[in-house]
């Protein structure tokens, strides 16, 4: 899943965060940020075991886009996503994508 497309950043202002992802229908939330942007990504997933995901949150040279992205590095999961929802603080959704 994926919010925005940042231009041109630096280092400092991208980060990429290992979750736990966990299986069971309890909803879960997770949350990473730059300065006053963070993005939350909340869920509820059944079947399979913990999986490993990652997100990645990242803000432009110029401060005026801020991105973030939801995936797990291994691609296929086993989990089934029973509710899913991402949001963002501080920033203005303009471009959202999720695949499968």
């Amino acid at each position: 899943m994926s919010l925005c497309v940042p231009a041109k950043t630096s280092p400092e202002q991208t980060k990429t965060v290992e979750f736990n992802v966990k299986p069971g229908g309890v909803v879960h939330t997770f949350s990473e940020g730059i300065r006053e942007y963070e993005c939350t990504f909340t869920y509820a997933s059944q079947g399979g075991t913990n999986e490993q995901w990652l997100m990645s949150v990242g803000l432009s040279e110029d401060d005026k886009l801020f991105s973030c992205s939801v995936w797990r590095p291994q691609g296929k999961s086993y989990l089934f996503f029973t509710q899913f929802k991402a949001e963002l603080k501080g920033a203005k959704i303009e471009y959202a994508n999720a695949f499968n």
